[in-house]
């Protein structure tokens, strides 16, 4: 006596049978089959013959979806830090929820930590929200080094944006003071980059 394994082998299903032989019969002791859902497009590239894994695909999906929630929670941790030591700007603490939610923004909506919304009406009594960048003096000690050290960054009326004072900043705070919602801006900005130097693989000092 002895016992056959037939397979039917397709691209979204197995059909499958358990014989049992003898040297006079043969019995089929079970019989099924399995269907993997597929859909249309990975149908497509299977055909093509393109091997994809869905569970490797969920896989990846879950993974993103953990990195993104720990990013969440450090910055939530930091918010709560820095509000204790009362180095966040008015305009930015106000919109985050630091009773119910610990640390997260009301309604998920940011605010930028340098830029401090202005309410102004015109004649019709008709609302409008301007934004005035909060670092100014900073701002303008990073104009007159590059004025004196990169004067081509002016040619042609060029101009230097705010944002470029975050990377102002950051050299500065490393031999100088600096004040502490520019230090509070400095750290939500290496929090939310974390972990970028090192895919860089640059040396450390």
């Amino acid at each position: 006596m002895k016992h056959i394994l037939g397979l039917d082998l397709g691209t979204n299903s197995v059909g499958w049978a358990l014989i049992q032989e003898t040297d006079h019969t043969k019995k089929i002791i079970k019989i099924g089959s399995r269907i993997i859902p597929m859909t249309q497009d990975i149908l497509g590239k299977f055909d093509s013959g393109v091997s994809i894994s869905q569970t490797a695909e969920r896989t990846s999906f879950r993974g993103i979806r953990r990195i993104k929630q720990r990013q969440l929670l450090r910055r939530e941790r930091l918010h709560r830090v820095l509000k204790v030591l009362d180095f966040l700007p008015p305009h930015f603490a106000e919109n985050i929820d630091f009773e119910k939610k610990r640390g997260q923004f009301v309604n998920s909506n940011e605010p930028k930590i340098a830029y401090k919304p202005i309410k102004l009406y015109n004649e019709k009594s008709e609302l409008k929200i301007n934004y005035e960048f909060i670092f100014k003096n900073s701002f303008h000690e990073m104009v007159d080094e590059f004025k004196k050290t990169q004067s081509y960054l002016f040619k042609n009326g060029n101009s230097i944006p705010y944002d470029w004072t975050i990377y102002y900043l950051r050299k500065k705070a490393l031999t100088q003071k600096i004040q502490k919602d520019e230090l509070a801006w400095l750290l939500l900005h290496f929090n939310q980059k974390r972990g970028y130097y090192q895919l860089r693989g640059e040396d450390a000092e």
